[in-house]
């Protein structure tokens, strides 16, 4: 029997080499798999969370990456349908059942505790029990440290009530708060590793405000806007470096143990009518008789002692920032005391070196202010000030001070010690020079003064004026000196700074 023969081996073909679009392809997905976990992080924490899900199907490696992905922002439209037409706008949810289950999804597959998490979203109150316990495990599971809520709905009856879990987290470093409720427990057991604590158009008592505010004892920046409800705030931080406080209506800041508070920020912007903007978000139901009420009672308040009050724990501060708009100076013209001229020894601003002041100094409440302010930080380096716009004819500025009035106020031996830098912006440079009384005593007095730049609006000056600022800039020359080599600037601006 004729023994079979194997069958005759097969030519191999060589493998043709790799074309250029291959090479490339398979360089550039070895460098991505190269990364560490920490680059890829940096990466998908700049996608929108739904297009950062969707890497999970690159590998077997990238369910992990999505898993520990340190950073969570939320928005409603987080978690349409792609495709979905809610044209960018991130305030969209196209279904809010669909949004939770898809969230639940995400911490349940977490592999690593979510470190930072930011949530804008207007179904908070819709789903407070879901937010709730989700919120209770967030916060028991050790590692967050960053929390920022934004209530986006600004219905009254749907004011989002920060969950107790919260007020027990120990490891929360950031705080950042937008429309909420605040109803602090008697006994808090969180909160001391706080460093920054933003506070946004929340509700909350005097006593809620002032527990938050002492539990977070390591604060470093403390930021307060539109608190409602609060009438004084007690500040004790013996951390906080930087204060930013912004207020539609009367409040008493008290700032009794700052010792460290290098920058502070203070913006007063009251309006006609606060009185039942304040009611209208309050959780409480009031009568006509007891809005009246609270309007005469309001009427009482000491806005000069609330303003000296809070000048006086400033001691430390070193930049201070005061920014006051023209309803202002009617409020401090019809205070019963006036401000005085010089604050109280123990409450001098021996370390302020920065002054900037964005208000009207030609109302003479606010020119008060001015020249108390003035005597009151010798070691004052640097002055600039921003006048108030004048838009509306109500609110056109007043006659302009003279150099003669700011003499019989400020004590020159004080500030004009040390001041040896000023900036003035101005709306109007035609309107009986209206700045250039405060800045030619200044110039006049301030013994090492270097440079004085004086900045008007270019769009409001015509053609046929230019030679009138020629006479102002000529006049200015002509002013006597406290320092003969001082610098004296005159210029066009587009606009006004932004800071």
């Amino acid at each position: 029997m004729e023994q079979e023969r194997p069958p005759p081996a097969t030519k191999r073909a060589r493998p043709s080499p790799p074309r250029a679009q291959d090479a490339a392809a398979a360089s550039a997905e070895d460098r991505l798999s190269a990364l560490d976990d920490t680059i890829l992080h940096a990466i998908l924490v700049r996608l929108p969370l739904r297009d950062a899900a969707a890497t999970t199907a690159l590998s077997r490696r990238w369910p992990r990456v999505f898993a520990t992905l340190p950073r969570l922002l939320l928005h409603p439209a987080t978690f349409n349908r792609r495709g979905f037409p809610d044209e960018g706008c991130d305030d969209f949810c196209e279904d809010t059942a669909r949004w939770i289950d898809a969230l639940d999804s995400v911490l349940d597959g977490r592999a690593a505790p979510v470190a930072a998490l930011e949530v804008h979203a207007r179904f908070l109150f819709q789903f407070r029990d879901w937010f709730r316990g989700a919120f209770r495990e967030l916060c028991g599971s050790g590692g967050l440290l960053e929390l920022s809520i934004d209530n986006t709905k600004h219905s009254e009856s749907e004011r989002y009530e920060l969950p107790t879990p919260i007020y027990g987290c120990t490891t929360l470093t950031s705080l950042d708060l937008y429309n909420c409720r605040l109803r602090v427990p008697g006994k808090l057991t969180g909160l001391r590793a706080v460093r920054s604590l933003r506070l946004r158009n929340v509700l909350a008592t005097d006593a809620d405000a002032r527990r938050l505010i002492s539990r977070c004892s390591a604060s470093e920046h403390l930021e307060i806007q539109d608190i409602h409800r609060v009438r004084n705030i007690v500040i004790r931080s013996p951390c906080l470096e930087k204060l930013d406080i912004c207020s539609y209506r009367p409040l008493c800041i008290s700032v009794k143990k700052a010792p460290r508070l290098d920058t502070v920020e203070l913006s007063l912007f009251y309006f006609h009518g606060w009185i039942f903007r304040d009611t209208m978000y309050s959780d409480e139901d009031y009568s006509l008789s007891e809005i009246k009420e609270m309007a005469e009672r309001e009427k009482q308040v000491d806005e000069i002692g609330n303003l000296v009050t809070f000048l006086g724990g400033l001691g430390c501060t070193k930049k201070l920032t005061l920014k006051m708009c023209t309803e202002y100076s009617k409020v401090l013209s019809k205070a019963k005391v006036s401000m005085p001229k010089i604050l109280p020894n123990k409450s001098c601003l021996l370390g302020l070196e920065m002054l900037t002041l964005s208000l009207g100094h030609n109302h003479e409440a606010l020119a008060a202010l001015i020249s108390c302010l003035l005597n009151s930080c010798p070691n004052l380096k640097n002055l600039k000030i921003i006048g108030a716009a004048a838009h509306h004819d109500h609110w056109k500025s007043p006659v302009p001070l003279a150099a003669e009035f700011w003499e019989e106020r400020i004590n020159g031996d004080c500030v004009l010690n040390h001041l040896s830098s000023i900036t003035i912006y101005i709306d109007s440079l035609l309107e009986s020079y209206p700045c250039l009384g405060l800045c030619q005593f200044l110039v006049m007095n301030a013994r090492i003064l270097k440079r004085m730049s004086i900045h008007y609006y270019r769009w409001q000056l015509k053609m046929e004026q230019v030679a009138m600022v020629e006479a102002v800039r000529n006049e200015l020359q002509l002013w006597p000196r406290a320092n003969p080599n001082v610098l004296l600037e005159l210029s066009p601006v587009d606009r006004h700074p932004s800071y």
